[in-house]
């Protein structure tokens, strides 16, 4: 019994080594993309460094080769939906406003960046951002992102990705937190994540911009 304790042990440890070597952003940003579509539960908190006040949403979001989209549900219903070159946002009356990413930095950067990660595109993140890639050698990964171009580092300050790793079910995005040059930071927790093949129709419709 002992020696199979020993020899337990020392298999773990052996993994454990292999699993520390193999995961790399490459790796996490593959394995991700290896999924067409992510849906699930939000929680965004936005900190006010001049009061301290947090300021709570919660809602769906679906992350697609279509675009990104958040849809509020509390305090206040309503949506952002984020494609390649356009950000619409819809109120909780219904109106529709259409704008071009470029209107919005921080929002956009978020966008190319999740697409990005998701495409498995993570030789354009090295492009964009300098990027400091860790984990802890139980799963749990996070990128740090610093921008390199000065006129989104104006904005956004750094961009840090977070998540977990588990052999049965690969990667997966847990948390987003976005720390503003304004002091103020923005922190999107991610939960009940599903996979889908495909979007049902009236998913994709979110992205067909009017």
């Amino acid at each position: 019994m002992k020696k199979l304790t020993i020899f337990a042990g020392l298999l773990l440890f052996t993994f454990t080594s292999i699993f520390a070597q193999n995961l790399t952003l490459e790796s996490v940003c593959k394995n991700l993309s290896e999924r067409p579509n992510t849906t699930g539960d939000f929680v965004q908190t936005k900190t006010i460094q001049a009061n301290g006040r947090k300021l709570t949403s919660s809602g769906k979001f679906i992350l697609s080769k279509l675009g990104i989209m958040w849809k509020t549900e509390k305090p206040f219903p309503s949506s952002l939906i984020l494609t390649e070159d356009s950000m619409v946002q819809i109120a909780a009356n219904g109106k529709k406003s259409v704008m071009s990413g470029k209107d919005n930095q921080i929002f956009s950067n978020i966008s190319s960046t999740l697409s990005s990660v998701f495409s498995g595109d993570s030789q354009a993140l090295m492009n964009n951002f300098v990027c400091d890639f860790s984990d802890d050698e139980k799963g749990n990964w996070a990128v740090k992102l610093s921008p390199k171009d000065s006129t989104i580092a104006s904005v956004m300050k750094i961009l840090v990705l977070s998540g977990k790793w588990s052999e049965n079910s690969g990667a997966a995005l847990d948390s987003l937190e976005l720390a503003e040059t304004s002091g103020n930071s923005i922190l999107y927790e991610f939960k009940n994540q599903k996979y889908p093949k495909e979007l049902s129709a009236d998913e994709k419709q979110n992205f067909v911009v009017e």
